[in-house]
């Protein structure tokens, strides 16, 4: 019966040291659920910042692509205003040429 007592105490010591793991286990997942919602939380912040800073390039963007066309369109009108000046500037000195030569 001596062996069946250390059965026993052996066995006993077993179901406490799994009692001890459990709650410790327990411990660990709260901890774990912890981390868990202060991530979730600090991620949803980073995400909103993100976003606001996403829209701010995006309006920058926007902003330029129009400057960018009004520099465009600007350029051409000036070229083309160019172009018709020198053809003006031509046909005066035509002109004067033909008024010089009599």
């Amino acid at each position: 019966m001596a062996e069946s007592d250390i059965t026993v105490e052996i066995l006993k010591d077993i179901r406490q040291e799994i009692r001890t793991t459990n709650q410790r286990l327990g411990t660990t997942n709260d901890r774990l659920d912890a981390v868990e919602s202060t991530l979730n939380a600090r991620l949803g912040a980073v995400e909103s910042t993100l976003n606001v800073r996403l829209g701010a390039v995006e309006s920058t963007l926007l902003d330029l692509a129009e400057q960018q066309r009004f520099v465009v369109r600007y350029t051409k009108a000036i070229s083309e205003r160019d172009a018709r000046t020198e053809l003006r500037l031509t046909a005066l000195e035509t002109r004067v040429d033909k008024l010089e030569s009599k």
